[in-house]
């Protein structure tokens, strides 16, 4: 590997003359170039030692900078693993970036992509198999969380994934002793070329305004029958029967599946929904002022505080 990255970045190409367990010569890929490297292992291995070098080259080797043929996914897998581990969100654009400024070359989109997937797999596993795991993660995250309520459903049949739960007994505890009676309902679709779903979660605010994460499930779409298994095991989470004030932005499913699971409890609507809804329904009614003063109408009914101010600010309206 390290011939290889010497090669890559000066901009050459060799042959091999001798590949085998305890030798290894190569010359430069040109012929009529006296560039060559003669090495042998050092005391059984499996370093080697280099014995002989011509670091010489005749044939424009600094040229090449469009590409270079030992550029492979494997190469730039290795290139590239040591910023993956401290960024996994490191992106194959900016891979392309850095393998330019480092070894002065090109690589096409694809090969940083698929080099990025070759190292991937090598930290954390093929994306297939991890879900064999989950078994052995909800056993695991029991037993160190006692409490805790962790919940994993597949098809009977094929034993394919459908769903995962998974409340901390410190979450559940956290959101009763810390947080306000409000929980925050959402889905996130899965940002991953290979892996469709969403993220389902159920977050709250602490004492410092700050989002808790109270709950959150896997599953493969925001649907109503996935919001129902996520709110019914959600119930069974939470310590006390207190009311809750849910907030969402009344996507599909969940605007029948909360009341349908806690019929006693409020539901809400996040109001940057509600004024995009607004704004939408207004488009084309209204003039500019009009529309500009009815925004401000309903922002100050949505930021009242209390009930008094709330009833005052919408009789107000009224008349």
């Amino acid at each position: 590997m390290e011939l290889t990255n010497y090669a890559i970045a000066r901009g050459f190409n060799w042959k091999y003359l001798k590949n085998d367990s305890v030798r290894l010569t190569v010359r430069c890929n040109v012929s009529v170039c006296p560039w060559r490297l003669h090495a042998s292992v050092v005391r059984g291995g499996p370093q080697f030692a280099i014995k002989s070098l011509n670091n010489i080259h005749t044939c424009g080797c600094d040229i090449m900078s469009d590409g270079h043929p030992r550029t492979s996914k494997k190469w730039v897998a290795n290139a590239v693993k040591g910023k993956l581990v401290d960024k996994p969100t490191y992106r194959a654009s900016e891979m392309m970036s850095d393998i330019h400024r480092e070894y002065g070359i090109c690589i096409p989109y694809h090969q940083a992509w698929w080099g990025k997937e070759v190292t991937v797999s090598s930290l954390y596993g093929d994306f297939r198999t991890s879900y064999h795991m989950l078994n052995w993660y909800s056993e695991r995250a029991l037993q160190s969380n006692p409490g805790s309520i962790v919940s994993l459903e597949v098809d009977p049949e094929t034993q394919r994934f459908e769903h995962f739960f998974i409340c901390f007994e410190a979450s559940a505890y956290g959101f009763e002793v810390g947080c306000r009676p409000m929980l925050f309902l959402d889905g996130t679709h899965i940002k991953q070329h290979r892996v469709q779903g969403v993220i389902l979660a159920a977050s709250a605010l602490n004492g410092n305004n700050e989002l808790f994460t109270v709950a959150y499930s896997i599953a493969d779409s925001d649907i109503y029958d996935n919001w129902v298994w996520f709110l019914q095991n959600l119930k069974k989470a939470l310590l006390s029967d207190r009311r809750i004030a849910f907030l969402s932005d009344r996507g599909r499913g969940l605007k029948e599946a909360i009341p349908d699971i806690f019929p006693n409890d409020h539901h809400d609507y996040c109001f940057q929904h509600i004024m995009q809804n607004f704004n939408d329904q207004c488009a084309g009614k209204y003039a500019a002022p009009f529309k500009k003063l009815l925004r401000k109408i309903l922002q100050r009914i949505a930021y009242a505080v209390t009930e008094q101010e709330y009833e005052e600010n919408n009789d107000g309206n009224e008349a």
